[in-house]
């Protein structure tokens, strides 16, 4: 377990880098360019409103730098187990690192493929997809974006 949370911590902090070096004014540096060491206990989720497919499960989110309704923010986001997202777009591209439990992320006719620990996931703006916790545990995800992250239904699956 910890070694998949290093391996994540790993693949977040590289592809975080090189987004910094290609741009550096995209991403503002975390806490003011100061070094910042959090244990997980720091950061506090709260509900975003978005439901599954099933109304009972949702997603909660915490910040870990940025704001996720504002801009570029880091942040992490759980998922209630059984959660299926409705097809959704996001108006922005984001990186994905898996942290905990398994998920899927695919576009219609793509191939369901489960995600653990350690594994990463790009997904493009405008781009229709699902998401889906697929373990018996909450799942989570830490992702990266340059904009504010939303999500929308298209009309014709609503």
């Amino acid at each position: 377990m910890k070694t998949s949370l290093v391996a994540a911590a790993l693949a977040v902090l590289a592809f975080t880098t090189v987004a910094q070096a290609q741009d550096n004014s995209s991403f503002p540096p975390a806490n003011g360019g100061t070094s910042v060491s959090n244990p997980a206990s720091h950061y506090s989720f709260t509900d975003t409103g978005a439901r599954g497919v099933n109304p009972k499960t949702g997603i909660q989110v915490a910040n870990v730098w940025g704001d996720v309704t504002k801009g570029a923010h880091g942040a992490f986001f759980r998922f209630d187990p059984g959660f299926v997202s409705k097809l959704h777009t996001h108006t922005y591209d984001y990186y994905a690192v898996v942290i905990k439990g398994q998920l899927e992320n695919y576009q219609p006719g793509q191939k369901h493929e489960k995600l653990g620990p350690g594994s990463y996931w790009y997904q493009r703006g405008k781009e229709a997809h699902t998401t889906a916790c697929v373990s018996k545990q909450p799942c989570q995800i830490y992702i990266v974006q340059q904009n504010k992250f939303d999500a929308q239904i298209p009309p014709q699956t609503e």
